[in-house]
């Protein structure tokens, strides 16, 4: 996947020194008084800002500049250790006195120490006393603390699987929601072995619908948006190595939109909400699958189901919640290592879910319904785990559901390789692949004519045939 956009291989063109450009070291004249003071810019970390290094710094990256002047990176040169910022008061490209871009190191900037990007913080109910300074400005950090909700730290999501899941899911969920803010705006599906913070923001570049990013664009237009994939690459630092090597596995991300203006401004926020809102959920971002506040009330697990139900419209049967399950499961695809829960940088509980290599999907009254498949069917219970029910789906062998097909004969044909299964817990019949091993409620359609494949747009997350050798695209099913 490229990494780079085509304005930032335009301007990657240009040498260090390009015409038209100055180094940060010494800053306009207007811009001095505001300089040293103890404050964000010093070299302590006071206040919870600290400076970066330039592997970090990406489109969007909220920062401090010439001592206490608030920016976004507007383009990266990270090689190079060149950035270009964008004022947030102005939204416009700082320039030196002469006119010429600057160009910043990441030496001469400050980012945000612990929770850069839309960490949690009081509701908007919640009542802040006082505004915390640091020279003479709102201290984020002291403000945007861990803070919990009735006690209970934010519950999250992320969700992993074979592309067969990916793809039902982003189906379910449809063509991205570009027409006003919501959350999420859509759901993007990146191989696990891309999630590397070298590469994941060229994914998100290239996975992010268009209409997203100019819906974000419309929001903020005051200063410049782009797609940032900061929160997913803190999430991948905190799991470890073993989520990248799991090879033909993806993980589900939501894409968020920034807040408007009016939002910013609602009355009855908090300092710290219009803070956040304003100075660091203000691009579009990569997200975990689904993230909720939970009452002092409510079980951790029921606030993923929640949350879960709510941002991708899917429900996953009891059983996968488990740990045993998620044990057994990593297991089997070989990072027995990999967690199975970390605190992202806003203080989220956030469970790491690995669907199995075979569960079944099927809609119920409009919800994905994703089952736990025939290999985990009697885990736990006495069956696959101490191998005396290896090979069998819901008590019988494949031979003894083959030789009781006949208890089907009323029922449409089905293609090669597939035979009818009835559940034993709730005597629904679902469909078993007995090469592939997959399991599904949907009525399994015969493999194309040769040639063609089956393809899922990006941008809309439609189902199309594709057939490489004639160079022909159609949405409807080819016979031959």
């Amino acid at each position: 996947v490229a990494a780079v956009s085509l304005r930032s291989r335009a301007a990657a063109a240009m040498s260090p020194i390009a015409k038209g450009s100055v180094a940060a070291s010494v800053p306009p004249a207007t811009k001095r008084p505001r300089l040293g003071g103890g404050g964000a810019g010093a070299d302590e970390d006071e206040g919870g800002w600290r400076t970066p290094v330039p592997e970090e710094l990406e489109e969007g990256t909220p920062v401090l500049y010439w001592g206490q002047h608030h920016g976004l990176i507007h383009d990266a040169f990270a090689p190079l250790d060149e950035f270009w910022i964008a004022d947030s008061g102005t939204g416009k490209i700082v320039r030196g006195e002469s006119g010429d871009i600057v160009q910043f190191r990441a030496a001469d900037l400050r980012v945000l120490a612990a929770a850069m990007i839309a960490p949690m913080l009081p509701s908007a109910d919640t009542e802040v006393a006082g505004d915390v300074a640091v020279g003479g400005a709102v201290d984020p950090q002291a403000e945007f603390g861990m803070t919990e909700v009735d006690g209970n730290a934010p519950s999250g999501v992320l969700l992993i699987g074979r592309e067969a899941h990916m793809v039902k899911i982003l189906e379910h969920f449809g063509t991205p929601r570009a027409t006003s803010r919501c959350d999420p705006q859509q759901l993007l599906a990146i191989p696990c072995n891309m999630c590397h913070p070298e590469q994941l923001a060229g994914a998100a570049a290239q996975g992010v619908a268009e209409e997203v990013v100019e819906l974000g664009r419309s929001l903020r237009p005051d200063i410049h948006v782009g797609v940032r994939a900061l929160h997913v690459k803190k999430a991948v630092e905190r799991i470890g190595p073993e989520l990248l090597v799991l090879e033909g596995f993806y993980v589900l991300l939501g894409v968020q939109a920034p807040y408007s203006l009016n939002l910013c401004e609602e009355p009855g926020l908090s300092a710290a909400e219009r803070l956040r809102r304003r100075d660091f959920c203000n691009q579009v971002d990569l997200s975990i699958t689904a993230r909720t506040d939970r009452s002092a009330n409510e079980p951790h697990e029921q606030a993923l189901r929640r949350a879960l139900g709510e941002a991708c419209g899917t429900e996953l049967v009891d059983s996968i919640w488990k740990a045993d399950v998620q044990t057994e499961i990593r297991r089997r695809v070989g990072v027995p290592e990999l967690a199975s829960s970390f605190k992202d940088v806003g203080g989220a509980e956030v469970d790491i879910v690995l669907l199995p290599d075979d569960a079944s999907c099927r809609m119920n009254r409009g919800v994905l319904c994703i089952g736990e498949g025939w290999s985990l069917s009697s885990f736990g219970g006495g069956g696959a785990a101490n191998g005396s029910a290896e090979g069998r789906i819901q008590g019988k062998t494949v031979r003894e559901w083959e030789a009781a097909q006949a208890e089907f004969a009323d029922q449409p044909k089905l293609p090669p390789g597939w035979i009818r299964v009835k559940s034993r817990s709730s005597g629904e019949v679902y469909y078993f692949n007995k090469k592939t091993k997959e399991s599904t409620f949907e009525l399994p359609e015969a493999p194309l004519p040769d040639g063609w494949t089956k393809q899922v747009s990006k941008s809309t997350g439609k189902s199309y045939y594709f057939h490489a050798k004639k160079r022909l695209s159609q949405f409807d099913r080819p016979t031959a």
